[in-house]
This record gives structure tokens, sequence and C-alpha cells, in this order.
């Protein structure tokens, strides 16, 4: 499978570059003879023999023994709070671990392996990673069209799949030759598996050279290098060794110059041939650069931070930097070992190296706050929103039984489980905005688990001023509804991502979006009302206290969204004022926006003018969900205007069919509730 000028091995597969072997090593920093030598020692070494198991193991360097899985998870769960830089944003390494997993996997973690333990695995141990069944592939025609067995978990691993897509090689040049419009949905997902083939290889060969695994059991070239013998080195410890590699580099060009059939028969260093060939194979991996985790050094204009192999092209490495990678190299030689209490120490004094190394630059957003680094390990550990979900069910559940027999318990029950779902949602948001810093609304994903914290607020409030389900039923339904949409997407990956440059301001993120979020909240809490006022109208209408209660439920509701969307609509337009040059452009999110806000004063002047009875206002605020709706997510299907930043992904069907079926509700119960409608005096007035 071939990519840009090379075809690449993976597994033990030949490699064959398009490049001459002198060239290969052009950029090695060290001599122009050491770079030759080394190359040729790639062709001369597996003639001789060394490439194989034995020959390594007679020629005195070989791999270190790596503990078993069980004893390295256990090292590798200390690890999730390394700071490292992924997507512009400085972040837990547990983070980028499960993002990284997630486009892979479509989960998080494995059945039997959390993602920081599966990540170190791969940069670690890359060949025990590329046969674990990490590939998810849901189709079973793409799988069968290259060759496939079907699987009831849909999960393969990455040697079965870059053999598979090996095969059909020419099939996938032939898709990428293709409009991306004319390709098939299978041609469409192999391309995107093929992508992600070469990403999970990149991310593999990223940390190859810290990884102290190479073996030196001859005692000559041990002592040359000053290792002990039997222990594991890395190829950036060796090479930090000028003099001993110059040797290295001789001996390597005396087997060359000797040919194949003198090495084959013994002649030459077979130890530093061997060293040799196995440096050679890492140095093929300098260009893989997926893992960020070196502080950048500002005094030599480097703005972001750098994968480890980028240090290794040449550049002059900073003291700091350096420090960086030898605490790195040390967490991995610890975690191979499954050495729990060697990791921790190891951990420890990386995390100190990284904050005195990212200290050095003058932009506060690149420096490291273990706090916070601390705090989001913790974080996705938590899963807060997974309990609080999970309480929310519960609460509808019991609800649910209080309608068939003991109300007054199960309600008391279902209430209870409703505020013990409610303060793992308020701890979550509350540790995202210590985390980011920010206000707790400022994407799109962000603004679904808010609404949802306000959904559940209001019922918590409505609950305890009626205490007749009304809010429990109302908090429940909103708040697992929405905690299921927000899983939807952070299936995409990071949620708290780098924000665009014209939201990047706290005040107004905390005014007018919460503000119009809120809005949001209130809006659908109201609608909510609207569905339980025509359900109770149809199937008990000669319950006038019951009906009276809810309806003016429903009117509170609606003043208080028209409040804050009326505000927080007019806060966005100063907003827009400062950043943009203009209050009002009628831009599709300002229009969504104005929408909501007519529709609710349509709705209450007609409950003041009489035009609109229970029955209607309550239809009404059923199509009022649908107003938000589209002003929430619809408007970012255009992808036009200056909000167009909030992108709303693959949501169109969802977003018709949802729209579709409150339609139909409202028409459907409204003509049945006009037929029973029986309206208390109260009411009326």
């Amino acid at each position: 499978m071939k990519h840009k000028s090379e075809s690449r091995v993976v597994g033990g597969r030949k490699r064959a570059f398009g490049r001459d072997a002198g060239a290969v090593f052009a950029g090695l920093r060290r001599s122009v003879v050491l770079g030759l030598g080394l190359a040729l020692a790639v062709v001369v070494a597996p003639l001789a023999g060394a490439g194989s198991g034995a020959a390594a193991a007679e020629s005195g360097v070989g791999a270190v023994g790596v503990a078993p899985a069980v004893q390295r998870n256990a090292a590798a769960e200390l690890c999730r709070a390394i700071p490292a830089q992924s997507e512009g944003r400085i972040k837990a390494l547990d983070t980028v671990a499960r993002m990284s997993l997630l486009a892979f996997n479509a989960k998080q973690s494995l059945e039997d392996f959390s993602g920081i333990a599966w990540f170190l695995e791969l940069v670690a141990d890359p060949e025990t990673a590329y046969n674990r069944q990490v590939f998810d592939l849901r189709n079973p025609e793409a799988a069968a069209a290259i060759g496939l067995e079907e699987r009831k978990a849909h999960r393969y691993s990455f040697k079965e799949v870059y053999s598979a897509l090996h095969q059909h090689e020419e099939d996938l040049r032939a898709y990428h030759q293709k409009d991306e419009d004319l390709r098939t949905l299978v041609e469409n997902q192999l391309l995107e598996l093929q992508a992600k083939v070469f990403h999970y290889y990149e991310m593999s060969r990223s940390l190859t050279c810290l990884v102290p695994s190479i073996r030196i059991d001859d005692l000559t070239l041990a002592a040359t290098f000053g290792v002990e013998p039997g222990s594991g080195v890395s190829y950036w410890q060796l090479q930090g060794n000028d003099a001993a590699m110059a040797k290295l580099a001789q001996a390597a060009e005396a087997a060359a110059a000797g040919g194949a059939n003198d090495a084959a028969a013994g002649g030459g260093d077979p130890a530093a041939l061997a060293l040799a060939n196995e440096l050679s194979r890492r140095f093929f991996d300098r260009t893989a650069t997926a893992v960020a985790i070196v502080p950048p050094d500002p005094e030599r204009g480097e703005e972001r931070w750098l994968a480890p192999w980028e240090l290794l092209d040449g550049r002059s490495i900073s003291a700091a930097q350096r420090a960086v990678m030898d605490g790195w190299q040390r967490v991995l030689g610890a975690y191979l070992k499954g050495d729990v209490e060697a990791t921790k120490a190891a951990v420890a004094a990386l995390r100190a190296d990284l904050v005195s190394a990212a200290g050095l630059t003058s932009d506060q957003e690149e420096r490291v706050d273990l706090r916070k680094i601390d705090v989001e390990a913790l974080y996705n550990h938590a899963a807060l929103f997974y309990k609080s979900v999970a309480f929310y069910i519960l609460a509808f559940v019991l609800l649910a039984l209080s309608w068939m027999f003991k109300p007054g318990l199960l309600q008391k029950l279902a209430f209870g489980s409703l505020v013990v779902g409610f303060v793992p949602h308020l701890t979550g948001l509350l540790l995202r905005m210590y985390i980011m810093g920010r206000p707790p609304v400022s994407t799109l994903y962000e603004s679904i688990i808010f609404v949802g914290f306000i959904a559940v607020l209001a019922g918590i409030a409505v609950e305890l001023s009626q205490r007749n389900g009304l809010g429990t039923f109302v908090a429940a339904t909103l708040g697992a509804t929405l905690h299921f949409v927000g899983f939807g997407y952070a299936a995409d990956g990071d949620t708290m991502g780098m924000l665009v440059a014209v939201l990047n301001s706290n005040f107004w993120l905390g005014t007018h979006v919460v503000t119009i979020t809120i809005g949001y909240g209130a809006a659908i809490v109201s609608g909510m009302a609207g569905h339980v006022y025509l359900v109770e109208q149809v199937l008990h209408p000669r319950e006038h206290e019951r009906l009276a209660a809810i309806y003016r439920n429903m009117i509170g509701l609606t003043l208080v969204a028209l409040f804050f969307t009326l505000f927080g609509t007019i806060l966005g337009g100063i907003w827009a004022d400062q950043s943009w040059g203009r209050f009002w452009g009628w831009d599709p999110k300002e229009n969504g926006a104005l929408l909501i806000v007519l529709w609710q004063l349509v709705l209450l002047h007609g409950r003041l003018t009489r035009q609109f009875e229970p029955v209607g206002f309550a239809a009404g605020l059923v199509i009022n969900n649908v107003v938000v709706l589209i002003a929430w997510f619809g408007v970012n299907l255009l992808n036009v205007g200056l909000h167009s930043y909030g992108r709303a992904g693959n949501v169109a069907r969802n977003l018709a069919l949802a729209c579709g079926v409150e339609l139909l509700f409202a028409a459907v119960m409204y003509l049945l509730a006009k037929r029973r409608e029986r309206v208390p005096v109260s009411a009326r007035r």
C-alpha cells in the first residue's frame, strides 16, 4: 500500500522505499559516514542472518522482554495525567488516548483495556498492539469487499485490515481517483478505513525513538555506549553518544564493505551489525509525528508541541526538551516492565519536567497547569454524564410505576433519583468550566448538555412547587433525551476543543451565549409541558384542577423563555456590533433566535386576547419545540453566515424526523383534545 513515495512494511513485511539508502540517511545529525554505514547495514544484515531472532541473540543484541498485560495496564493507569498537546490544546494524555481510540474503535475503551492502556501498548509495544482487534468496521459489505470475514463484534486487528487493504491496493487507487460524489458508500468507507490505517501506523511509530526496548548483551558494545549489559536502551539514548555512534558506523561500514558472502560467513562484528540494523530500522520511523509530547523552545521560534522524532531532525535541542525526552524514556521503560512504583516515580518527574519546559513560553495558554490536567483525567474517568443519565432514566421508571401503584412513595423516590442525577450533571458542567477556563456553553455539544441541565433545573423547580409529578416527568424525559443526543456529538471526538477566534471572549460567552441557551432550555420545557397538557386533556378531560395547574405552568415557563431568548438576542446584537461592526445582519442564526421570540410573542398575545384557548396554546408550545430545533440545529446545516462555525454535522435526517413527529403530535392531539375539551372557568380567566 503506497503512501507518497513510500511503501511501508508493517508487522515484519519488507519495506521498499523510493529513496536510495544514502539519501535516506542524509538527514541524520550525525556524520554522512554514519548515515551511509547504517543504511548499508539494512541491506547486508538480512543476508548475514542478523535479522532473525536466533542470529540477533547470538550477535549480542536483542529485544527487551515485556511484562504481562495485566501488570503493564496497572502501570499505564498512572500515566493518565501526563500533559500532551493535541488539536491545539494542552490536555491530559488520557484524553489523547481516548479520542484516538474513539476514532478507530467507536469507543473510548476496549473490553479489557482502558484507553490509556491501549495507547501505551500501541506506542511502546506496537507488534503486540497490531494483533489487537481495534478497528470497527460495521458495514459487512465493506468487510466483504476486501475479503474480511463478517464478525458479530465488527472488530478487526491492524494486521488483518492492513493485509486486506494491501491486497486491494489497485481498487483503492481507483477509488481515490473518483469524484467523491460518485463513490459508493462502501468505497468511501474503505478509503476512510485506509486513512485510519495510515494514522494508526504513524501513531504506533511516533515514540519508537524513546522506547528502551533494545537489549545489548555484548560486553564490548555495551562498554562502548556506556550502558549496562542486558539492560533496555533506546534510539534516543544511543544516538546521543557521538563517539560510540561513530565507532558503530565504522563497524557497519566494514561489514558492508566485506560483502554479503563474507558477512554470512561470520565476517565483521555481528553485535555492531545487529545494533546498526536495529537503529536503522527505527530511523525509518522518523516521519511519524502523530503524538506531540515535548513542549516547544520559544528561543528557537517553535510555537507548538513537538513529536519526539521531530527533535531528531538535526535541530538544536534545549536542555528542558532533553529532560522531557529522558523522562518519557523512563516512563516507557517502567511501563514495559510493569513496575508500578517505578512508573509512578517516573511520571511524577516527567510532569515536573514538562511544567518547567512549557513554562519558558510567554503564552499563558501554552503553559502546563497540572491541576487542570489532573481534573481532566478525573473527569474522563468519572463519566459523570453517564451516571447522570442513569438516574434520570431511573426517575422516569419510578414515576411511571407510580401511575400504577403506591403513587405517594414512588413519586418521592422518582424525585429523589432526579435530584441525585442532577448532582453529577452539575458537577460535570463545573469541571468542564474549570478545565477550559470559560463559561459552560461555547460549542454545540456544550449547548446540548447545558440545555439539559436547565431543563432538569426547571423541572425540579416545578416539582417543588406543584408536587404532582409534572416537574419530575419533564425533567427526567428532557434530561435523559438531551444526554443521549450529547453522547452522539461526543462520539465525534474531543468535546473540549479550541474555540474559533470570534468566540474567544469569556464575557460574551458568559452573557449572550449562556442567556440565550437558558432561553432554549426554558422554551423546550414549556413545550414539554404542552405535550403533557394535551395528553391529560385527551385522557382525563374532567380533571380540571390538574389541567389548570399545568396551564399556569405553561404560561409561566413561556414568559421565562421569552425573557431569556429576547434578552440573549439583544446581547448577541451588541456582541455582533463589536465583532463585525453591525448589530443585525439577517444571519440565519440571528433569524432563528428572532423566530423563537416572535413565535412566543404570538402565543402570549393570543393568550392575552383570548384568541388561543388552553388546547390551542398547548399545541402552539409543541410547535415552539420545532421552532427551537430549527434555530438551534437547523441553521447550522446551511453552513452559511457568520455563525457557520457551529456545524451540526450530518443531522438533517434526524432533525427532519424530530420536527415531523412534533408537528404530527401537535395536529393529532389538538384534534383529539378539542373533542374532549372541558375547560374550567378558572383557566379561562
